[in-house]
């Protein structure tokens, strides 16, 4: 007896979902390269500490990324080739000052300062050329000093200033964006209206929590993160359908749940090692390959779910390559220049961020599972139509990245 022939129209519709799937995947991909998207660098030193003759200066120094610069200003590439050039580069330097200085905003006291910037160097980081521009503040040491942010505002989403230095003996460090995490205050002064963020430069538990914040938008703004965890939990089934593998249901009624949470604890604490190890500069290494590694883990992850390897457990699988993405995720520490007695609070603070902002798409994707888990096409459309889109994604990062 012939088993029942499946109708060609639902074949088409699922190669038809699956073909959606791609098409989707490919169209967000021009967004998606995670941790390196946009950074600025912001290193602020109070030079009144070695010298007292000037006791009020404060010492500025803003690397800015040429691609950035480049797609703000369209006059930096003067002849339209796409090849910056040292001439093109030194005859924009006013437009990129005057434009610096239209887009950050310093409040001393309550008195708002302009300072002039002015070229400096061109810096060499492992994404690419910058360009460093330096500036001063007359600031008192008595006085609050505020920063608002807002280069690349309207440009790039995924951009973010990292700050880093010293202000009256203390560390600072900070993290901010233009579309809505814009200002901090990097000295506060007793009986001031600073803000509550004011104290983020120097205390602890103010620190930890503004680097939460920048975990939880870490992570839901780290597409390959998002990717792979994706892969993870689309073979994972929280509801028993009739009909499943005795496998399955010899796991009983929580089989799903207790595979979901073992598969993301061991991913949690893959990754947390790793973040700790790196942010405390006990393990360095280069993003050159740890970005093409987290791609590569997408792939082979996604692959397991069409062509699954017998004995090959998934918790096991989270586990190592939780350590990988571990490293992705220590960049923004490291980056940032975080140091000294913040470099504790700021690691507490980022990783409890970054698993906040886990457990939020753990808990969205439940719930589309719980929504899909009883139709019949859910294996081929969501988990192999999935995974075959997650392979896709793998491929065009990882080439992206090397």
């Amino acid at each position: 007896m012939h088993p029942p022939l499946i109708p060609r129209t639902t074949c088409a519709l699922r190669w038809v979902a699956m073909a959606g799937a791609l098409a989707a995947a490919c169209a967000a991909t021009p967004s998606a390269w995670a941790h390196k998207a946009s950074d600025a660098y912001l290193r602020v030193a109070g030079t009144g500490e070695a010298d007292p003759a000037h006791a009020n200066a404060v010492a500025l120094q803003l690397s800015l990324a040429l691609k950035d610069v480049d797609a703000a200003l369209d006059l930096l590439d003067a002849d339209g080739n796409r090849q910056l050039t040292w001439g093109e580069i030194k005859q924009a330097t006013p437009a990129v000052a005057a434009w610096v200085g239209q887009g950050i905003r310093w409040q001393c006291g309550d008195a708002v300062l302009a300072p002039a910037w002015r070229f400096e160097a061109l810096e060499q980081r492992t994404d690419g050329r910058y360009l460093r521009m330096a500036a001063a503040l007359d600031c008192g040491a008595t006085q609050a000093l505020a920063l608002d942010y807002r280069l690349m505002q309207g440009i790039d989403p995924t951009h973010r200033l990292l700050v880093s230095g010293q202000l009256g003996g203390q560390p600072l460090a900070a993290v901010l964006a233009p579309d809505g995490r814009s200002r901090t205050d990097l000295r506060a002064v007793g009986g001031s209206t600073a803000t509550p963020e004011a104290a983020t430069a120097r205390s602890g538990p103010a620190t930890l929590l503004h680097f939460v914040s920048e975990g939880v938008h870490h992570i839901l703004e780290g597409y390959d993160h998002l990717a792979f965890l994706l892969a993870l939990l689309l073979p994972i089934t929280l509801l028993r359908r009739q009909g499943a593998a005795q496998a399955t249901a010899a796991a009983g009624p929580w089989g799903g749940v207790k595979a979901l949470l073992l598969t993301v604890t061991s991913f949690t604490l893959g990754h947390s090692v790793t973040l700790v190890l790196a942010g405390l500069g006990w393990v360095t290494v280069s993003g050159n390959w740890v970005e093409p590694a987290i791609a590569i883990s997408i792939g082979v992850s996604a692959l397991l779910n069409l062509f699954p390897v017998k004995g090959l457990r998934s918790d096991l699988l989270a586990l190592c390559f939780g350590l990988v993405h571990g490293l992705g995720f220590s960049g923004a520490l490291v980056e940032a220049g975080v140091s000294g007695g913040l470099l504790v609070w700021a690691l507490a603070g980022f990783n409890l961020g970054v698993e906040a902002g886990q457990l939020m798409v753990v808990a969205v994707w439940c719930g589309v599972s719980l929504l899909l888990a009883r139709w019949s096409g859910y294996r081929t459309v969501v988990v192999k139509g999935g995974s075959v889109a997650l392979i896709v994604l793998s491929l065009y990062w990882t080439v992206q990245r090397v």
